[in-house]
Order: C-alpha cells, then structure tokens, then sequence
C-alpha cells in the first residue's frame, strides 16, 4: 500500500468515526422522542467535570493551536511564546466570571451570550447588536478552521485529494452530528480529539528535537547559534517586543471566555462549582501547547527549503520524515482538531441568528420547538455559507479574522461590569461597546496593529479596550441615577 493510500485511509477512519461518534446522543434522544431546544443547545444544563472540561477545553486545541503554533515559532520565533501565557491567565478570569454567568442562564433560561446581555440590561436592541457583532466574528474563525483541515488533508494526501473537496466531506460530516447531536455530540466528540491530539503532539513535540539534536535542550542551542536572537522579542518580527507581548497579553486573557461559544459552554454545567474546578486545572491543558512550538523551532532548523506557508511546518516534517501511516494519523489528530471546535461554532452561530437576530426580529412568534427545528436547519446554511466563502472567496475574511480576538474582548466592560458592577447602565454598555469596535476596525483594517505609541507598539484590541472601558465607566456614572442599575437583575438569584 503506497504512503499516499495509507495516510488516507488513515484520516478517514479518524472522520467517519468521530461523525458516527458524535451522533449517537442525538440517535438515541430520538427513541425518546428526541431532543428539546435546552438539551441540544446547552446540553440540558447537566455537564458534570469532564464533559465540560473538555467542552472547554477543546477551544484550546484547534486548528491554530496545531498548525498555527508550530507556523509562529517556524516564523516569529520569541513573540510565540506568548501562547503559553494567555491562556493561563484567562482561566483565572474564569473563574470568577463563569460561576457569576451559570446560575443566571440557569434560572432564566438563557441559552447564548445575547441572552445574557439582553437580560442584564433589558434591551433586545443590545441583544440584537451583540448577535450580529459576535456572527461576524465567528464566521470567519469557522473559515480558519475550514481552511486548516484542507491544508492538512492536501498535505496528508501527497497533493492527491485538494481542499475542496476535503472541506466538503468533512464538514458534511460535522454538520450532520450536530444537526443531530447538538452540543452533546460536541462534547462527546471533543473527549476523543483532544486525548489523540495530546498524545500526538507530546510525541513529535519531543521525538523530533531529541531525533535532530540530541534533546531539547540541544535543539535550543543549536538554534541560538544559528539564529541569535531569534528565541527573544522581538525575535523573527520587526516590532512584536516586550509592550506588544504584555498588551496581547491582557487582550487574549479577558477576550478568551468572551468568544460567544464560551457563553452557551458555561450555561452547559450542572453547577458554578463545575466550572471553578475546571478553571483551577485547565492551565495543565496550556503546558501541551509548548510542544507544537518545539516542533516549529525543529522545522527552521531541519528544512532544507523555506516554507511558503509557515503554518504547514508541523506537516511538512512528519511528511519528510516518517512513513505515510505516520502521516495519516497526525493528520487524522489535525483534521478533529479543525472539526470539532467548528462544530461547537456551528452550534453557537446558528442560535445567535436563531434565537437573537430572527427570533427577535421577523420571528417574534416562534416557539421553542421551532426555534430549535430552525436552528438544526441554520447550521446546514451556515456550513454552506462558510464552504462558499472558504472556496470562492478563500481571502474576503482575513481582515475580519484578524479583528475577531480583539472584537470580542470589546465585549469584557460590558458582560463583566454587568455582573459586578452597581452602577452600570445600558447607555454605558452601548457607548464602551461602538467605542471599543470602531477602534478595533479602525486600527486593523487600517494595519496600525501594533498601535506605535510612546516607544512602545501596543496591541491595537488593548488600545480600543481601554477606551471602550473609559467610555463605559464615564457615560455609567453620568447616567446611573437616571437608570435603574442593570447588576441588581444578575444577582438576583
């Protein structure tokens, strides 16, 4: 059998499997009469601490978690040790925000992070902004994923199955199982992928700088030598030094958990004290990215010819050095990783149109049945949607990806000084929100990301938070007597 047969037999068996996998809740929800718009949207609020850990968990391992950890070492170098720190520090904000989140989406029923906005500030106009703000940014980190599984399969397959149609097999399949499953199929699904990804960048994480070098340590050395500075700020990169690190730093830490997806995640728990104690242990989870960087520092050194796509480093090696079955499963690793977080956005998107944008609008009608019998069918339209866009406009996103961190983190002021704070009020979330996001687009669409100001090159997500939260924070104080204060409905409990 040639590499070529094997590595794809090999990936194959990995998709198909996990489609039939994550399948199974929603077939035998069906004898039962199938699945409520609770159970398939939130998982009928009863995760206990491993189905959720890994629900939460599995956002970390994506698809730029495995190939674009190993492209920013390959290429930047100092800066992508960043990686390793943003994550650690959003499990702390965490922890006090998800158990303050939970109880309120369980007592009133909410299901998305527009709910929880709308609630806390009775405003479905502010609900309504959210959803289609929190859509655009998601669509596009839907495309990334899509794109990332194409590379793989096009790398895995010697060139011989192209991205097109491994995109479309392959989220065919994820479309179904949460058509089906909703976000127990998810959840399901991410237990496999994220315990065959771990073993499979451990391995190669450490095989490689130990097969090239000797070991690790040997590996550092021999790139200092031959690329002295590269392992420090600003490493490979012109301008990405100390203040860029720090302000991405606070950035990714307070934006992780305002990704939309993260809301319904959280509503999933049986309880906050789920959530706590997956925030306590997750940070383990953030130890396993060093080893996709370790495999992008062993590529700079062991590639004769420099990659056009940084990103595809981790492939490229195994490709070179290990027989095609090899290939096959960490690329059957690769493509779980882009799959299964793009069904957890799947899900999330199509309830932010569902439910908050036409339930709102046009839809004021519907019941919960048929807001979950259109949600199911919104998910095959979005999946549609984004393999239009990945195929025929594979570029029309990238800028708007480049804002999505950022364009959520403008989200912070407004969810967390909702829960906590006394005297926020709507016409505060609203001034902090248009701030924050004008700025974002302003800055990175206008490529003044980092932002050069003082001698130091900021993070342009950082700059616009920072006056989205004095914005926020001044209109809230000249408006909080008129208004009644919007913290008083979380904690009313």
């Amino acid at each position: 059998m040639s590499d070529q047969t094997s590595a794809l037999l090999i990936i194959f068996l990995f998709v198909i499997s996990v489609t039939i996998l994550g399948m199974i809740p929603g077939m035998r929800d069906s004898t039962k009469g199938g699945m409520k718009l609770e159970d398939w949207a939130v998982g009928g609020r009863n995760f206990g601490r491993w189905l959720n850990w890994f629900i939460l968990a599995g956002e970390i391992y994506t698809a730029f978690a495995f190939l674009g950890a190993s492209g920013w070492a390959y290429a930047r170098g100092g800066p992508t040790f960043y990686i390793l720190g943003y994550g650690a520090l959003a499990y702390l904000v965490g922890y006090y925000i998800l158990p303050a989140m939970s109880p309120v989406g369980r007592k009133y029923n909410l299901m998305t992070q527009p709910d929880l906005i709308e609630h806390l500030y009775s405003s479905k106009t502010l609900g309504i902004l959210t959803a289609v703000i929190g859509i655009a940014f998601l669509l596009p980190y839907l495309q990334l994923q899509l794109t990332g599984l194409g590379l793989i399969i096009e790398t895995c397959s010697y060139g011989q199955i192209t991205r097109v149609p491994a995109m479309l097999i392959a989220f065919t399949m994820v479309a179904a199982f949460v058509y089906l499953s909703g976000l127990k199929g998810v959840a399901t699904t991410a237990v496999v992928k994220d315990v065959i990804m771990i073993v499979a960048i451990m391995f190669f994480g450490i095989y490689l700088p130990t097969h090239y070098f000797g070991s690790i340590g040997g590996m550092f050395e021999a790139l200092d030598a031959a690329k002295p500075g590269f392992l420090s700020l600003p490493g490979g990169t012109k301008n990405l030094d100390v203040s860029w690190v720090m302000s991405t730093l606070v950035v990714t830490s307070l934006g992780f958990y305002m990704w939309p997806h993260f809301a319904t995640n959280s509503f999933s728990a049986k309880n906050p004290e789920v959530l706590r104690h997956n925030a306590v242990y997750l940070p383990l989870y953030q130890i396993c990215l060093l080893f996709p960087m370790l495999v992008g520092f062993t590529a700079l050194l062991v590639l004769a010819t420099p990659l056009k796509t940084p990103d595809m480093a981790f492939m490229v090696i195994v490709q070179q050095l290990f027989p095609g079955w090899v290939l096959g499963l960490v690329g059957g690793a690769g493509a779980l990783a882009c799959m299964i977080p793009a069904g957890d956005l799947l899900l999330s998107t199509s309830m932010l149109f569902t439910r908050n944008v036409y339930g709102r609008t046009l839809g004021k009608e519907l019941t919960a049945h048929e807001q979950g019998r259109m949600a199911r069918f919104v998910v095959l339209a979005l999946t549609a949607i984004a393999l239009s866009l990945a195929i025929f406009l594979p570029n029309m996103l990238v800028n708007l990806l480049l804002t999505g961190y950022s364009g959520v983190t403008q989200f912070f002021p407004m969810i967390v000084l909702g829960l906590f704070w006394k005297k926020a009020t709507r016409i505060g979330a609203y001034s902090g929100l248009i701030v924050g996001e004008i700025l974002v687009f302003g800055l990175i669409l206008g490529k003044l990301d980092p932002l050069a100001v003082g001698g130091m090159n900021l993070n342009a997500g950082f700059v616009a938070l920072f006056f989205n939260l004095i914005t926020y924070v001044a209109v809230s104080l000249a408006t909080c007597s008129a208004e009644h204060p919007v913290s008083a409905k979380a904690r009313d409990l």
